[in-house]
């Protein structure tokens, strides 16, 4: 099997405001069709790391390479490599969807009204891309944003937040289209979020903030302990009848109101997730009741605080 290339590569990147440390001593590395996870409650300096990732806040100490270029002395290769939703994305909302593809897409050299139609046919934004911006919804936005930063073909996709305020079909979607794009066109992604669940449903490694320090990092399924015994876990569906005819040969399976128990091996969650999924089910939560991910996180979050 092939060696992923690393596509981003972070040392020791610190930010300082006056005397106070922000961002402490950050090291990572991002590799091709990766999904990283940049986890960490409130102000734990996810968001700073990011904007320091496209050049928005300039790092106190430290280093960043895109695709080998540093993005502080060789900052217009490096960018090109990236595209990024950071807090809410920038629309003219007296536009229609399209108009603002193509204004924002004409700022680049690679414009192409071929590439917008591919954008718009991936994110499935047929029905509305005509409309002004202002009647969108939010998850409308939300997706119209993700074309915007998708158009010129970018190595790297940053998202900050990308889930909030959607609605339980939006995050479906949202999450699809980002596996869709890791999986079969190698993009890179990084997300920053503070739900774990959204984590543990999308990426393949993590990264736990706090306090502006990194305080674990690994294989999600590392954190997890990597374990093969069988746990409890909660899948949330929207329509749990045709979960029951899909799962009626499944043995173990205990209903509730929206959704259904099942214990599983770590290996079997995304293989009943893709099953479901395929067959008509639309999952909008995997809960495992025994978390060793929530657990490590109220761990070092809580022991980093004490």
């Amino acid at each position: 099997m092939q060696e992923q290339k690393i596509v981003l590569e972070v040392s020791n990147l610190s930010k300082k405001i006056g005397k106070s440390p922000i961002i402490k001593d950050v090291s990572f590395q991002l590799k091709q069709g990766e999904v990283l996870g940049l986890l960490g409650p409130n102000g734990s300096g996810k968001t700073t790391i990011l904007k320091m990732l496209v050049g928005l806040i300039k790092p106190s100490a430290g280093t960043i390479l895109i695709k080998n270029a540093n993005i502080h002395s060789e900052f217009e290769k490096a960018i090109s490599h990236v595209g990024a939703i950071i807090e809410n994305p920038i629309l003219y909302d007296f536009l229609s969807g399209y108009d603002n593809l193509v204004h924002f897409f004409r700022m680049t050299e690679r414009f192409s009204y071929v590439r917008i139609d591919e954008i718009i046919e991936l994110l499935k934004m047929e029905d509305y891309v005509d409309d002004k911006v202002f009647t969108y919804s939010l998850g409308m936005r939300q997706r119209l944003g993700l074309a915007q930063a998708l158009l010129h073909q970018p190595a790297i996709l940053l998202l900050d937040e990308p889930t909030n305020g959607l609605d339980p079909e939006g995050i479906i979607s949202l999450r699809e289209t980002l596996r869709k794009l890791a999986a079969e066109q190698g993009v890179s992604i990084i997300i920053s979020s503070h739900i774990l669940s959204e984590i543990e449903l999308i990426c393949d490694s993590v990264m736990v903030m706090n306090d502006g320090v990194c305080i674990e990092s690994g294989l999600l399924s590392d954190l997890q302990n990597g374990t093969t015994t069988t746990q409890p876990y909660l899948f949330t569906v929207l329509h749990i009848e045709v979960a029951k005819k899909v799962l009626q040969d499944h043995v173990g399976v205990i209903y509730h109101s929206n959704g259904f128990s099942i214990d599983l091996e770590v290996q079997e969650v995304a293989a009943l997730n893709r099953f479901l999924v395929t067959s008509g089910v639309d999952v909008i939560g995997i809960e495992r009741k025994d978390n060793p991910l929530e657990d490590l996180f109220l761990h070092k979050t809580r022991g980093a605080q004490s």
